[in-house]
């Protein structure tokens, strides 16, 4: 069982102007291959599968996963202080929220990339 508190324990003070770039780059430390969701989620799992008599250990691990938890919310939150501002309200209803993203994002060579529909 986990006991949700809503407030978090940093102050994230919001910036000057949106940073999207800043945000891209913490996404990756939210959800990527060695993020914070990774890492809750193992933990996570691994204190919900243990058996026997090993309660302590199942303690220890449902505690990190608690930790976990609280990173994944500042990351998700840091990233929202960082987002603040930048998009636009839309006046066609029917256009993709995320359409700006599908815009400009750059492979990792740095060079532009292009959807393509097929």
């Amino acid at each position: 069982m986990f006991l949700s508190v809503n407030k978090l324990p940093n102050i994230i003070p919001q910036g000057d102007k949106p940073n999207p770039k800043a945000a891209q780059a913490l996404q990756e430390g939210l959800g990527g291959q060695f993020g914070e969701m990774r890492t809750m989620m193992q933990y996570l799992f691994q204190n919900m599968n243990f058996r026997g008599d090993g309660t302590s250990y199942k303690d220890l691990l449902r505690s990190i996963a608690a930790e976990e938890m609280g990173h994944v919310e500042l990351v998700a939150n840091t990233i929202n202080v960082l987002l603040e501002g930048a998009s636009v309200p839309s006046e066609q209803p029917e256009e993709l929220p995320l359409s700006v993203a599908l815009e400009s994002p750059l492979e990792k060579d740095g060079t532009a990339s292009t959807i393509r529909e097929h």
